[in-house]
């Protein structure tokens, strides 16, 4: 008994793929003596003929497998072009300034220094006295004294 006409016509009727199909195998001659279309559809009906749920592919193996990609190749030895090449000079510098005007404006909120300090830190950074956050701490130590 060959259901293979039988199935690929039931794939074409049904629009599916071949090996989604399920035929009931109790029911082999009924679906040996159905020659039309229309008889196929009628077995679907019946439920003789089945249709398989799709499968799906995991991606989680390949999202790890890129995640790990994207972090190798940044050592020394890869990087070209000099220093402000990969990162801008003004981006470092707003980037620093930020960073150091953010932080005298907490300091100033919590009382740790008062606004004639805030003003003149905050005219430091502007004119790119300041070196770093750590360089400020230094500074402010000094107008403690």
């Amino acid at each position: 008994m060959d259901l293979s006409t039988k199935k690929r016509i039931a794939a074409s009727v049904l629009k599916v793929g071949k090996n989604r199909l399920r035929l009931d195998p109790e029911a082999s001659e009924e679906i040996l003596d159905a020659i039309t279309r229309e008889s196929i559809k009628e077995l679907f009906a019946k439920g003789v003929i089945q249709i398989k749920p799709k499968k799906g592919v995991s991606r989680g193996r390949v999202k790890k497998v890129r995640a790990n990609i994207s972090k190798r190749g940044r050592g020394p030895g890869s990087k070209k072009g000099a220093k402000g090449a990969r990162r801008g000079k003004k981006t470092i510098w707003v980037t620093k300034v930020r960073s150091l005007r953010s932080r005298i404006k907490v300091m100033r909120d919590r009382g740790e220094i008062t606004g004639n300090v805030f003003d003149d830190l905050y005219r430091q950074i502007k004119g790119g006295q300041i070196r770093s956050i750590r360089h400020m701490e230094t500074i402010i130590k000094q107008h403690r004294r």
